[in-house]
């Protein structure tokens, strides 16, 4: 009778088309991606003009600011000798949001090494122009974050269900089957296409949550200005963090089940596998 213990073996990439899925699936991001974008574009040609989709809107600005609220900057953050300051009056124009307006003080340190920061604030103005210091909850970009993946899942999903390939799969030869090797119904992989970029939707919820969060620590305008005199600046350490967490936590979630039981959580769910075709 054999006694001898087994060797154990080390946990490996697994076999099952793992490169080619990797390499599938970032042609089909590319292509869907792509498209969204060139539809966005034409679309929002129809929009009034200078009004953009929700959360695509580019900050549009002009230099300088009424007089009465020159004079209260100046004020309130006076200059040192090697400093310069620019005020700018922004327009964001989102369709369904109207306009927005804001006021963007820029103070630059010389001399201009390309190093020391400057300093920037951005704060709401109401129809008078007076500044707003407020949280201003992310709304456009939470809409367009959400719309964009529900966008790809619908492409993922009506190229995948029935029979059908997406241009990755096809290239690259793999085709989505359920396990009694049928071909999944649309509903089957809309469900396995949602739970595969659920990480997504995390993520723009995630981002929506940040930015209720307070950036400046005064309500009052004017004491704002003191304090940006004495060089406090926003802090967004808290920002990198929050990304390099997501990332690792969505790469972790659809490898370490692929990498342990060779198969991804969403495949798992949805009684779907990867096949060679």
């Amino acid at each position: 009778m054999d006694t001898t213990p087994p060797m154990p073996q080390s946990i490996a990439l697994p076999s099952r088309y793992f490169w080619r899925r990797l390499a599938a699936f970032a042609v089909d991001i590319v292509i869907f991606q792509a498209a969204i974008l060139i539809a966005v574009h034409y679309i929002s040609t129809a929009f009034p003009a200078g009004y953009h989709f929700p959360g695509w809107a580019p900050m549009e600005c002009t230099e300088g600011v009424p007089d009465q609220l020159a004079k209260r900057i100046d004020a309130g953050w006076p200059l040192k000798t090697n400093e310069f300051r620019t005020n700018k009056i922004c327009e964001v124009r989102q369709f369904g949001f109207g306009k927005q307006r804001y006021l963007q003080i820029i103070v630059l340190i010389e001399p201009w090494d390309y190093v020391t920061s400057a300093q920037e604030l951005t704060v709401p103005l109401d129809a008078d122009d007076n500044p707003v210091i407020k949280t201003i909850p992310a709304y456009p970009g939470l809409i367009s974050g959400t719309a964009n993946t529900m966008l790809i899942v619908l492409a993922f999903a009506s190229f995948s269900a029935n029979g059908r390939r997406t241009f990755g799969k096809a290239v690259f030869f793999l085709r989505v089957q359920s396990h009694d090797g049928e071909n999944p119904d649309f509903g089957t992989a809309f469900k396995r296409e949602i739970l595969k970029f659920s990480p997504c939707l995390f993520f723009s919820a995630g981002v929506f949550a940040m930015s209720l969060l307070p950036v400046y620590p005064a309500q009052d305008f004017d004491t704002l200005l003191a304090a940006f005199s004495k060089g406090f600046a926003p802090s967004y350490d808290g920002t990198p963090g929050f990304y390099v967490v997501w990332t690792m936590a969505a790469v972790t979630g659809w490898l370490l089940p692929l990498i342990r039981r060779g198969k991804t959580f969403y495949d798992r769910i949805c009684a779907c596998k990867v096949v060679s075709a």
